[in-house]
């Protein structure tokens, strides 16, 4: 593959300035201090897009990025740990805007598997780092038909919706200059009250003694299920409950099946643990609820663990049976439970167990709505993988369908590609 030529940086600083303040991190954004950034890439088709086209559609961003930062100041801050509280320092010291040119890269090898991630600005940065770099860079990179805009967020201060909510609104701001239709609620709920302690070392000084660092290689690859077949796999697991008054979601049901197959694609014996964990978003599930509008980390994370036999002895609806279980019982009284225990900080090997699969993103996020002006984006992928890490987005074509990204070894990859089962889970 190609390199990736970065052409200029530039700091993109609030449009207004911000009342300065210190934000405290609560015990979700605590939880990913020592997790890498996230890191997504939407990818917009542009065929004739000249150097003036790109140079134009640059100082398009820049703008209406300022005058998105406006509302959503804490990316424009920076970390900062005073006697074991860490708070963002809501300083105006501003976000990052990298312009890139990849001119023999194409959209099609960027859409089937295994992209440059110098397409990624800050790849392998922790969270923490956030001390001493931007909380937000995008690249901008101009490829040989198109265009991809990658934007990588602090992930101890933004999650999922968090960051839709902002790239919508800057999307729109891009798009036609107005008011952003939802501001963002800035407060941060359910601080912690205990202190922490942290060996802060600046990125350059630390020492690769992180296992993330040192993976083998990976393949990653992106697997289409149609609207369809979500809705049978939902219905098989609905069927053999059909007495019980439960509900078993799509999700819940797409989701079992991802842990059978790549369990199965492992090659595990049946005596072998494997886990699958996942996300939560506490937002509506906490009483009284939070607001979608509600910016910073408001997520906890669940998950099964069994063995290879007894997952794989059981069909594909008991899997999402139990899924099911661990999510729908989730709700007021034991996310309360967690907030009152001394925050866990995970460190990035820990999202990296042996035999475990974890899941992020959501079909609900609202990725193919983020038209800057040249129409909707034709896909999105992320960086931040690792084995057994696993995305999902909505498809492109709606009507239920749910892309999946899949990052694995490459003997498991193989295995699950010529599992016939995996895709087609309903021709066999």
């Amino acid at each position: 593959m190609a390199n990736v030529e970065v052409h200029r940086r530039s700091d993109i600083l609030p449009a207004s300035p911000s009342h300065p303040h210190k934000c405290k991190l609560t015990y979700s954004d605590l939880h990913y201090l020592y997790a890498i950034y996230n890191q997504k890439c939407l990818l917009y088709s542009m065929p004739n897009n000249t150097i003036q086209d790109f140079e134009s559609t640059v100082d398009q961003l820049k703008r209406s990025l300022s005058q998105t930062l406006v509302s959503f100041y804490p990316l424009a801050g920076r970390l900062k740990t005073c006697d074991g509280m860490v708070y963002i320092d809501c300083n105006d010291k501003g976000a990052e805007f990298i312009e890139a040119y990849a001119p023999d890269i194409g959209l099609a090898e960027i859409m089937a598997e295994n992209f440059p991630h110098q397409i990624f600005a800050l790849n392998g940065a922790l969270n923490i780092d956030g001390h001493f770099m931007p909380l937000l860079v995008v690249q901008l990179t101009k490829l040989r038909d198109g265009i991809a805009l990658a934007f990588t967020i602090n992930h101890a201060v933004a999650d999922g919706t968090s960051i839709w909510h902002f790239m919508r609104s800057w999307a729109q701001l891009c798009r036609e200059p107005s008011n952003i239709p939802i501001i963002p609620l800035n407060t941060r709920c359910f601080s912690t009250k205990y202190p922490i302690k942290l060996n802060l070392q600046h990125p350059s000084t630390r020492t690769g003694s992180l296992d993330y660092f040192s993976q083998p290689p990976l393949i990653e690859k992106v697997f289409h299920f149609s609207g369809q077949t979500i809705f049978r796999l939902k219905k098989e697991a609905m069927d053999a409950y059909k007495d019980e008054s439960f509900s078993i979601s799509s999700y819940q049901a797409l989701c079992g099946h991802i842990w059978q197959s790549i369990t199965r694609a492992r090659g595990l014996s049946p005596n072998e643990t494997t886990a699958l964990k996942l996300t939560v978003n506490c937002r509506p599930r906490i009483v009284p609820p939070l607001p979608n509008s509600y910016f910073g980390n408001a997520l906890q994370v669940v998950g099964a663990t069994l063995t290879a036999g007894e997952l794989l002895g059981s069909g594909r609806a008991c899997a999402a049976l139990i899924l099911h279980r661990k999510i729908s019982t989730h709700q007021d009284a034991q996310i309360r439970v967690e907030l009152d225990k001394p925050p866990t900080i995970v460190h990035m090997n820990d999202f990296i167990s042996k035999n475990s699969i974890r899941v992020g993103g959501s079909p609900r996020f609202p990725i193919y709505d983020n038209d800057f002006g040249w129409g909707r984006p034709l896909g999105c992928r992320s960086g931040c993988k690792f084995d057994g890490k696993v995305f999902t987005y909505p498809g492109s074509e709606g009507l239920g369908s749910v892309d999946v990204e899949v990052c694995l070894v490459p003997q498991t990859m193989t295995a699950l590609e010529s599992d016939q089962h995996f895709l087609f889970p309903f021709n066999h």
